[in-house]
C-alpha cells in the first residue's frame, strides 16, 4: 500500500506494512490456505479463470497481432494480463480487471499507478517532517498523487463492492455464465468476520464500514503486488526467449507433451496445474528470469527483535533496528550461481541435489520465512501458464528492446518501459 494514500494516511494496516509480527502472523493465516499451492492447484475455479483468460482474452489478441504481422508492446500488455489473473482470483472473473481487452482503462490505471513510487519516499522515510510541511501548507507529495491514489482506491472498492453482490447472489452463480467465485475475497470477508464474533464483538451479518477498510486495504496490495512483479517477470522471459529462438524449439517440444496442449484448438480444457507446474525445462526459465531479472531487487527492511539478536555473524543488535536483504546480492553469489550476470536456465536442470538445495537457500524472489510473499504461488501459476500457452501458440522475436536494462529501484521493470515483440503463428 502506497504511504501517501487515504488508507496509508489513516494508517489501515495490510499484511506488507505491519512491523508486528503477531498482528501480521494473525492476518496471513486468514489467506494462506487459498493461496497454497494444493488449493491453486484443485481449484476448479482458478482453473476455469486461467482458461477464460488464456483462451478468450490472451491468445486472442496475441494471434489477431500475427496475422496482422503488427508488433506487439508487451510490458504494458503484461500488466494488463497480470491484473486479470490477480483481480479474476480476488473477486472473481465476471467483476475482474478485463485489462488484456479494456486497454482504454488499462491505459488510465496504469498512468494512475506508475507515477506514484517516485513520491513515496518522505512520507515512507520521514513521516514527521512530511505531516510538518504539509501543516504549514508545504506539500512534499504533489497533490496529483493524492488524486491518483484516490482514483486507484475507488476503483478497488468497486470491485469489493461487485465481489460482495456475485457471493450474496451465489444461488444464481452459474458456471455457464462465464464466472468464478471471490475467491480471496470472500476467504478474507469470511475471516473478518470470524474474528470479530470470536473477539465477542458482535454478530453483525454485514461487515462495518472499518471492516470494509481493512479488506479493501488488503486486497489493493494484493492488486499492485501481484500485478507489478509478474508483469515484469513475464516481459523479461519474453525478452530472453526472444533472443533464444532455439530456446523456444526446445521448450515447444516439452510443452506438447502436455494433454491436452495449450494450442488455441484446445481452448475448452486446459492441462491440469500440476502437469504444467511439473515441466523442468519450463521451471528453470522461469526461476532464471526470477534470478536474474528480479522484479524485486531492492531491501526487504525487518525490526530486530527486543532481545539483541546477532544477525550473519553481526554483533548482538538492540531491539528496533531496522536491518535488511535484498534478492539482487543474494541471487548475485558467484559461488552459488557462477556466472551470475548471465541468463542461463540449465543451472536449474544441471545442478546436482546439494547444488540445487543450496540455489534455493539463496534464491529470495519471494522472500522467505513468516514474511514471504503470500502470492508466491498464484505467481508461479500465471507465469506457468501464460508462458506455456504463449509458447505453444507463437514463436516471437524483436523487433524493438531498447531501453531493457532494470531501473535502479525497489520494483524494477525495464528503463525504457517498453518492449516490442513480433509474434508469429506456429506453422
Amino acid at each position: 500500500m502506497d504511504p501517501s494514500s487515504a488508507w496509508g494516511q489513516k494508517k489501515v494496516e495490510n499484511m506488507f506494512s505491519m512491523k508486528e509480527n503477531k498482528s501480521h502472523a494473525a492476518r496471513k493465516r486468514m489467506l494462506s490456505n487459498v493461496f497454497s499451492k494444493s488449493f491453486l492447484q484443485s481449484s476448479k475455479d482458478a482453473l476455469e479463470m486461467t482458461r477464460l483468460i488464456v483462451f478468450d482474452r490472451l491468445l486472442p489478441t496475441l494471434d489477431s497481432s500475427a496475422v496482422k504481422d503488427s508488433p506487439v508492446e508487451v510490458y504494458e500488455l503484461n500488466y494488463g494480463t497480470t491484473m486479470d489473473f490477480v483481480s479474476s482470483y480476488l473477486f472473481g472473473v465476471s467483476n475482474d480487471a478485463n485489462f488484456i481487452l479494456d486497454v482504454e482503462m488499462r491505459k488510465r490505471f496504469l498512468g494512475w499507478y506508475w507515477g506514484r513510487p517516485d513520491h513515496s519516499f518522505w512520507i515512507q522515510e520521514l513521516p514527521r517532517l512530511t505531516q510538518i510541511f504539509r501543516s504549514i501548507g508545504i506539500n512534499l507529495v504533489p497533490k496529483w498523487v493524492h488524486a491518483a491514489n484516490a482514483e486507484i482506491e475507488a476503483w478497488l472498492l468497486g470491485k469489493c463492492q461487485a465481489a460482495e453482490q456475485t457471493i450474496n447472489a451465489a444461488s444464481e452463480y452459474s458456471e455457464k455464465a462465464h464466472g468464478t467465485h471471490p475467491i480471496v475475497y470472500g476467504q478474507l470477508r469470511d475471516s473478518v468476520k470470524k474474528s470479530r464474533t470470536e473477539s465477542g464483538s458482535g454478530e453483525k451479518t454485514d461487515c462495518s464500514v472499518q471492516e470494509e477498510t481493512l479488506i479493501a486495504s488488503e486486497l489493493l496490495d494484493h492488486v499492485g503486488a501481484g500485478m507489478d512483479t509478474s508483469g515484469i517477470t513475464l516481459t523479461y522471459i519474453y525478452w530472453e526467449m526472444s533472443r533464444n529462438p532455439e530456446l523456444q524449439d526446445r521448450l515447444r517440444k516439452e510443452l506438447l507433451t502436455l494433454s491436452p496442449t495449450l494450442e488455441m484448438r484446445n481452448r475448452s480444457t486446459l492441462p491440469s496445474a500440476r502437469s504444467v507446474d511439473a515441466l523442468p525445462l519450463l521451471h528453470a526459465i522461469v526461476m532464471e528470469t526470477l534470478r536474474r531479472h528480479g522484479a524485486i531487487p531492492g531491501s526487504q527492511p525487518r525490526i530486530t527483535p527486543s532481545t539483541p539478536t546477532s544477525v550473519a555473524g553481526s554483533p548482538p543488535l538492540p531491539g528496533g533496528v531496522r536491518i535488511s536483504a535484498q534478492a539482487y546480492s543474494l541471487h548475485r553469489n558467484e559461488q552459488v550461481f557462477p556466472e551470475p550476470e548471465a541468463w542461463r536456465p540449465e543451472r536449474w536442470l544441471d545442478a546436482d541435489p546439494s547444488q540445487k538445495e543450496k540455489m534455493m537457500r539463496w534464491f529470495w524472489a519471494f522472500g522467505s520465512g513468516p514474511r514471504m510473499c503470500v502470492g508466491s504461488n498464484l505467481a508461479m501459476h500465471e507465469i506457468k501458464y501464460v508462458t506455456a500457452a504463449v509458447y505453444s501458440n507463437f514463436s516471437t522475436s524483436i523487433v524493438d528492446d531498447s531501453g531493457m536494462d532494470q531501473v535502479d529501484s525497489y520494483t524494477a521493470g525495464p528503463e525504457g518501459e517498453e518492449l516490442i515483440l513480433k509474434f508469429s503463428r506456429i506453422q
